[in-house]
C-alpha cells in the first residue's frame, strides 16, 4: 500500500473515494487507491473524502460540499500547503485556520499528517464521534465543553 494512503488510514478497498482539487503531484497516489476514485461529486455519499486547496477560501468552499456527502463518521481529510512549501508560497492556510474551518458544521480536527514536502492534511470527525477529547483546545462549542470536563 502506498505510504500516503496508509497515513490517511484508508483501509477498506470497497470504500467510495472522493478527491477534490488534487494537485498534479498527487496523481500517483490516486492511481494506487484500490477503489474507484471520483474527482467530482457523483454519489450521494462517500466513505472517504480528501479535499485539497491552496487558500482558506478554496478549502472552505470545497469542505462544506464534502461535509454534505461524507458518510456518518467517514474519513474526511482537508489538505493545505505547508508554510515551508516552495511551490505554494504565500498561502494563507495554516493548521489553525484549516482546523477551525468546519467548527460550524460540528467537526473537530483529530489527526495531522504530512502528504509530501508541500502538503499537510488534517482529518476531521464529528465531535460526538470522538470518544475522548485528550487535548486542551477545541474548535466546536461541544468540543470546548468536553475539554472543560477533563
Amino acid at each position: 500500500m502506498n505510504p500516503v494512503i496508509k497515513k490517511l488510514q484508508w483501509k477498506e478497498p470497497m470504500q467510495h473515494v472522493l478527491v477534490l482539487h488534487a494537485p498534479n503531484e498527487y496523481e500517483e497516489v490516486l492511481g494506487q487507491f484500490e477503489a474507484e476514485v471520483d474527482r467530482e461529486i457523483k454519489r450521494e455519499t462517500y466513505s472517504f473524502v480528501h479535499v485539497f486547496g491552496a487558500s482558506n477560501q478554496e478549502i472552505k468552499e470545497l469542505a462544506v460540499k464534502a461535509v454534505d456527502v461524507i458518510e456518518e463518521d467517514g474519513m474526511l481529510w482537508l489538505s493545505y500547503p505547508k508554510k515551508s512549501s516552495k511551490t505554494y508560497k504565500g498561502s494563507d492556510c495554516s493548521r489553525d485556520t484549516v482546523g477551525a474551518m468546519l467548527a460550524d458544521e460540528g467537526y473537530e480536527p483529530v489527526r495531522q499528517v504530512a502528504i509530501d514536502e508541500d502538503w499537510s492534511a488534517l482529518r476531521f470527525r464529528p465531535v460526538e464521534k470522538i470518544k475522548t477529547m485528550k487535548r486542551d483546545f477545541a474548535v466546536t462549542e461541544k468540543g470546548k465543553e468536553r475539554t472543560k470536563q477533563k
